[in-house]
């Protein structure tokens, strides 16, 4: 038997709203096939995009591609053992010729254009101040989308805190840049309290032992029950009674992907010491531990996901600050200036367009782990991810073709698998001309807001409607 969203909630009663219960309601929606509400992320990367690296090639289509090709930075999503060996080619939608417009209309060039992105607003001050509030904010705060979540939006960060707006990627009403959390234990701690008390164990945990997960809130459940007269207690006892008969019940059915807190990370005192992060933040003592920490950030992004804490959340990945090794080829520890700023789109420049594309590919890699976390997680089916840069080509700050991409399974309202192509976008053999047309990226967040259910045709703000005006034709 199937029960509806409604039903279960039903049955929770007034339970549903505490950590525990939103628990419950997840494994429930699992076990019982009920498609879960549709979630959000919205991941950022800086730099850029080695298009030689990225675009589709000669004699390719919409739907039949290859993302192995020499070089490529999309080899992430397509089942190399070093990236998981899982293919998510088929959860993926590639766009070319998509344009910051709203960022070039208000001069906003390079880095500076991080606030439009998921804003699609026009930019005012040197600080390049956003005007309207981001996606995630309007569709899980504003309209409300988020309001039956813990967390109705859900901000994390690697590297930078946010503090300018060319660091900031969420952004609240009229604008204000919202913080990323960039601490894995802070992160943690806030996120998943709720559900692991004092203990710092997981549900799966106490489970093995023939536990409840009711035991898991017991002391704050003490709490209540003492602020209780005689006929609320009965009827807390009542339902508690009831709640853990219908968790045993669904307890052998419940998918080995449901909602799983995790282990409290460790800044330091692990029993391997690569796994420590004593610093954080980027350019401050941060730079050495910035790869751990993007791993422990989305893993618990995943999980707050999984376990219905938020549906509508920030990924900002911020330069590595420190050398890396990408698939052999080793990244200089100064990616803005070595990496960026020397890539070059000439035919000679081959090295140059490599080392960004390695770069690129190091990003996808991220995303590519967040896909396999939300997908162990038996999430990413009815999750939408769009990822981009702040711009184009790095080393002329250009906001013109954006490496934007969609990713995840959207409850099945996406037809993934696809590269799509602006009608008037540049040709293969000069990625990055002027076409007489802009192509908003805009339409990417009016789709995606009608895909929410949301009936508009805007979205973001400029003194020009057409900036901000009209879906991609086809893609919702």
């Amino acid at each position: 038997m199937k029960l509806r969203r409604r039903s279960m909630l039903k049955a929770l009663g007034a339970y549903a709203s505490l950590p525990l219960g939103r628990l419950l309601e997840s494994s429930m929606a699992q076990a019982q096939s009920v498609a879960p509400p549709l979630r959000f992320i919205g991941v950022y990367h800086p730099h850029g995009v080695a298009m030689e690296c990225y675009a589709m090639r000669p004699g390719e289509t919409e739907t039949t591609f290859d993302l192995n090709f020499a070089n490529s930075s999309l080899t992430p999503f397509d089942t190399p053992a070093s990236y998981g060996g899982r293919s998510f080619k088929n959860r993926l939608i590639t766009f070319e010729g998509v344009d910051d417009a709203v960022a070039e209309a208000s001069g906003t060039g390079g880095h500076g254009a991080a606030s439009c992105l998921f804003t699609g607003s026009t930019t005012t001050g040197n600080d390049h101040n956003a005007q309207c509030e981001s996606l995630d904010y309007y569709l899980g705060r504003t309209k409300g989308l988020g309001s039956g979540t813990q967390f109705p939006t859900l901000n994390v960060g690697v590297g930078s805190v946010g503090d300018a707006n060319s660091d900031a990627i969420a952004h609240g009403t009229g604008g204000a840049a919202i913080r990323n959390l960039v601490d894995p234990v802070a992160v943690f701690d806030m996120v998943f309290a709720g559900l692991t008390g004092t203990t710092g164990n997981t549900v799966d945990k106490a489970r093995a032992k023939g536990q409840s997960v009711i035991d898991f809130v017991k002391g704050d459940l003490s709490s209540l029950s003492s602020r209780l007269g005689a006929t609320e207690k009965l009827k807390l006892t009542q339902h508690l009674d009831g709640l853990r008969e219908l968790e045993q019940r669904i307890t052998a059915i419940i998918p080995t992907g449901a909602c799983q807190v995790p282990a409290r990370p460790k800044a330091t005192g692990n029993t391997d010491t690569a796994l420590d992060f004593p610093k954080v933040l980027k350019w401050n003592g941060g730079d050495p531990y910035f790869d751990r920490i993007a791993d422990v950030q989305i893993d618990l992004l995943a999980q707050a996901i999984a376990c219905g804490l938020t549906r509508f959340a920030t990924l900002f990945i911020d330069d590595p600050g420190k050398e890396l090794v990408v698939d052999g080829t080793t990244l200089p520890r100064d990616a803005h200036n070595e990496i960026a700023h020397a890539y070059s789109p000439d035919s000679g420049k081959t090295a140059q367009q490599v080392l960004l594309g390695r770069l690129n590919r190091y990003y996808y890699g991220k995303i590519a782990r967040l896909m396999q976390r939300l997908d162990e997680a038996g999430a990413l089916d009815s999750t939408l991810i769009m990822a981009s840069s702040d711009m184009g080509n790095p080393s002329s700050h250009s906001v013109r073709n954006l490496p934007l991409i969609l990713a995840g399974g959207a409850n099945g309202a996406l037809k993934f698998g696809r590269r799509l192509k602006a009608a008037d976008d540049c040709p293969a053999s000069n990625p990055w001309c002027n076409p007489a047309a802009l192509t908003p990226h805009n339409r990417v967040l009016v789709s995606i807001c009608q895909l929410f259910g949301i009936n508009t045709q805007t979205f973001g703000f400029a003194a020009d409607p057409a900036l901000i005006t009209g879906a991609w034709p086809g893609l919702v």
